[in-house]
């Protein structure tokens, strides 16, 4: 071969790496897409899709439906995130609605499971691109995956009960996605009747609120939910329109009246409201400082509501009868102890370690149970900065695991479909959360590790090694066995482990870390503790 013909050819190749090759068209109802194909050759890629529109006119309401085009729509565009805040200020857009399609390129058989997944980020931070959100471990196992944006902060969850704000309109973004989901993605060769819905953190506890949910009724098959519930006590915002106020305050308005403050919050450019930076009076409870949360609606006619009654009471009642699996980190609560300074160690000496989803008939009893905690978890000693440790276990069982295990309780007395539990021990190169924690050699696994072992986003883009290629094998084979059959370890599976469901009588947990294998329930003695308080104080009317 020539000199010239190599250099050709090898410019040719450069190029071909350089420039997206498109992907199969695909014809939804709204019109004709183009997408493209991922470097590697694997998978077709259809992101940005609008599923969904909003603007200011529709601002805190149900979106409203997605565009149509003539033509074919380029689907390849990563720049799509909702609005909002960080170091640098404002980013991203009001009109975010996007949803992103990713297709195994050679499939075995069709068509395809669809696993759609619901970002976290405390309900105001986040976005589903690729960044942290990639493909390609789990399209490897022939299922459809599917990530979107949805609306953060006060333009999401801003709650005032009344027909132009009945709150909620992040979580009417995600049931528009799985509606998008369930009329379109046998376009692509999937299965509209074999939708899995899963998330962590934020996105798990919008999963469990979407279990309890009449207005998702039909969009999924089976959902996982990863360190989040709908019982935790950080899933419901109880007091919405003082939370509302409290911007308008700061704006140099004092009114609790909803229908001023619509008007005031509605004048403004989404990136002003964005920009609000408010902080949240707390008392004497443990509670979280996000400002922005789900909320139970009004029955207002003309809105279709999302909730109308507390997770606690419709679980209580009439749950899904479906498949679910459920899971924390072993030590979740590093990345919050991380935010914590000497001062706000001292500070918690002073205030409960419970929150604000109890209620006391005097203050008194609220103190002597305060007590009470504080023993359990310190003993005689002060909360401070040498008992981080002590602060961590808090964390992780009163924000994430006893409140996944109180719902799991909830569903083995009531349905009959199988439910799973998991705790996710393992410590590797890719436990990225735990890093960022600054707590790398401490043992366990922080909130948010299990992501990079399930998705290959471009925030860790190293070398896998061996081990953790073998608990990305594990995650992705139980995850997608799951979506799949209903059970991630099936008979047909090769993996080391088989995973039991719970039952009325008996809760298993599979315990992830370098081996897998069951065990019985973590931290008994806390879960007694909390089950006793939980029993006698929670606040079950919400309004």
């Amino acid at each position: 071969m020539s000199y010239r013909r190599k250099y050709i050819v090898l410019f040719t190749l450069v190029v071909m790496n350089v420039i997206d090759q498109p992907a199969p068209e695909v014809k939804i109802a709204q019109g004709t897409l183009s997408g493209k194909i991922s470097a590697d050759g694997t998978i077709f890629e259809y992101i940005g899709i609008p599923y969904a529109s909003t603007n200011s006119s529709t601002r805190f309401q149900a979106p409203g439906p997605p565009p149509s085009w003539e033509g074919v729509y380029n689907a390849v565009d990563e720049i799509y995130v909702c609005a909002q805040k960080s170091l640098i200020g404002v980013f991203g857009s009001e009109d975010c609605l996007k949803i992103n399609v990713y297709v195994p390129a050679m499939p075995k058989k069709k068509p395809l499971p669809v696993m759609v997944y619901i970002h976290g980020g405390a309900f105001y931070l986040g976005s589903g691109s690729k960044t942290i959100y990639g493909p390609g471990f789990l399209t490897k196992k022939d299922v459809i995956l599917v990530t979107f944006n949805y609306r953060l902060g006060a333009l999401g969850f801003i709650c005032l009960k009344i027909k132009e704000a009945p709150g909620n309109a992040g979580l009417k973004d995600q049931i528009a996605a799985l509606k998008w989901v369930k009329k379109n993605i046998a376009a692509f060769g999937g299965d509209p009747d074999n939708v899995t819905v899963f998330g962590e953190s934020a996105g798990a506890t919008s999963v469990s609120l979407l279990l309890a949910s009449e207005a998702s009724t039909g969009l999924f098959k089976r959902a996982i939910a990863q360190s989040g519930s709908s019982l935790s006590n950080w899933a419901i915002n109880r007091n919405p329109i003082w939370i509302a106020s409290l911007l308008v305050k700061s704006l140099g308005y004092n009114t609790e009246d909803p229908n001023e403050i619509y008007k005031i919050l509605s004048k403004m450019t989404y990136k002003e409201l964005t920009a609000i930076t408010v902080k949240k009076p707390l008392g004497l409870f443990f509670d979280t400082e996000i400002l922005h949360l789900p909320c139970i609606e009004s029955n207002i006619p003309g809105t279709e509501p999302v909730l109308t009654d507390s997770p606690y009471n419709i679980l209580k009642s009439k749950p899904k009868d479906i498949e679910v699996l459920f899971g924390t980190t072993s030590k979740e609560g590093y990345f919050l102890v991380a935010m914590e300074t000497e001062e706000t160690f001292r500070e918690r000496n002073k205030h409960y370690l419970f929150a604000s989803d109890l209620t006391f008939s005097s203050e008194s009893e609220a103190m002597k149970l305060a007590q009470k905690v504080k023993e359990f978890y310190f003993g005689k000693d002060e909360i401070s900065m040498q008992k981080y440790m002590n602060l961590t276990d808090v964390y992780t069982q009163l924000y994430f695991e006893i409140p996944a295990i109180f719902e799991t309780e909830f569903l083995v007395k009531r349905i009959k479909s199988n439910v799973y539990n998991y705790i996710f021990n393992y410590s590797g190169a890719r436990s990225f959360m735990k890093a960022r924690s600054r707590y790398w050699d401490e043992e366990g696994a922080c909130h948010g590790d299990e992501i990079f072992y399930l998705f290959d986003g471009y925030l860790i883009p190293f070398r896998i090694n061996n081990d953790d290629s073998r608990i990305i094998e594990y995650m992705t084979s139980m995850w997608t066995n799951f979506a799949k059959y209903g059970n991630p370890t099936p008979d047909s599976s090769d993996l080391p482990v088989k995973w039991v469901p719970s039952t009325k009588d008996n809760l298993n947990f599979l315990y992830i870390d370098s081996e897998l294998k069951m065990g019985p329930m973590p931290n008994p003695e806390s879960y007694r503790l909390w089950k006793d308080i939980y029993n006698k104080y929670l606040k079950t009317d919400i309004r």
